[in-house]
């Protein structure tokens, strides 16, 4: 079996292309030419140059291949130009879908979000739970957009299934949620705010994607998701794995605040904030996911919290991430 990913020089879809490799599937990867491919080659990764905004380039790259994991995105909770978002989840979702069904591909797995579950506050979501009609983040807004795209290929007799990964966790992750923790670990936040979260290990949603290739059905949507926790637990637990002190808790009005002059300062400075409005939007609402379909349906056993957090740190001690 041959498969093709996008986004398989990213933190899920690199983790995907390992356990396709450890699972002895034959791999090639779309990536861009400014991409670096090299760690991927010398594991006999095939590579196919191209862009998830050029069908033609996609097209070319899934001659041959059994199946399709399409796991490119920009995943952000701070995005300066939202039109770049919008157009890279929803079109770049749009060429892929239509590329496997011009070639008729026999098995696409969507790589969506558990964000676009759409729960609502105190709430926990599962594949059937009814949206509650607002976005948090641009980013949750443009991967519903997405998936409605999905569905609609579904419609048109293309074999997709979807996986909504929820707080991907571990070696390689340095997105939204995860920068907050490498920076609360270093003593960077002087106050910190409850909230809720769900999490999941990165090689558990890579599992997940096959799994559902492999087992699941077409139009079967599967949340990748381990573990729920407040976000004082999972900072406690994060910050003793590091041997570090766990900051106060103030009230979420004062983070609030601070989200605000973060992104002020980040537009003047051309960095990105220490926390954005989106992701103290995201935590204060609370993110509560049950992943027990993939668990009963496809026998995934996820990873604890602990040892997710412990592969986490492990590996941002050994980029010199953490002080």
């Amino acid at each position: 079996m041959k498969a093709l990913v996008t986004g398989g020089t990213g933190f899920v879809g690199g983790a995907l292309v390992n356990e396709l490799l450890r699972r002895n599937y034959g791999v090639r990867v779309l990536a861009r030419r400014t991409s670096s491919t090299a760690h991927l080659e010398s594991l006999g990764v095939e590579i196919a140059r191209g862009d998830i905004l050029d069908r033609s380039s996609i097209e070319r790259a899934l001659q041959g291949c059994d199946m399709l994991f399409h796991a490119a995105a920009i995943y952000d909770l701070w995005a300066p130009d939202p039109a770049v978002m919008l157009r890279t989840e929803v079109d770049g979702t749009v060429n892929a879908l239509e590329a496997a069904w011009r070639l008729r591909t026999p098995r696409v797995v969507y790589t969506s979000t558990g964000l676009t579950v759409g729960e609502r506050r105190g709430e926990t979501g599962t594949e059937d739970t009814a949206h509650r009609g607002y976005f948090l983040s641009l980013y949750e807004r443009a991967k519903f957009e997405a998936e409605q795209e999905a569905r609609r290929y579904l419609g048109r007799g293309l074999d997709v299934r979807m996986v909504k990964p929820s707080g991907v966790r571990g070696p390689g992750d340095l997105k939204p949620t995860v920068r907050c923790l490498i920076n609360v670990i270093n003593g960077r936040f002087p106050m910190l705010f409850h909230g809720t979260l769900t999490g999941v290990h990165v090689d558990d949603v890579a599992l997940v994607h096959i799994l559902a290739a492999e087992k699941g059905q077409p139009g079967r949507e599967y949340i990748a998701a381990g573990w729920i926790s407040s976000v004082k637990d999972w900072l406690a637990e994060a910050c003793r794995i590091a041997g570090k002190r766990l900051p106060p808790f103030g009230p979420a009005i004062f983070a609030r605040g601070f989200a605000h002059a973060s992104e002020v300062y980040a537009r003047i400075a051309q960095t990105e904030p220490l926390l954005s409005v989106e992701t103290w939007r995201l935590l204060t609402h609370g993110l509560r996911l049950d992943g027990s379909r993939a668990a009963a349906e496809l026998g995934i056993r996820y990873r604890t919290m602990t040892e997710t957090l412990q592969d986490a740190i492990a590996w941002y001690r050994s980029r010199g991430l953490v002080k």
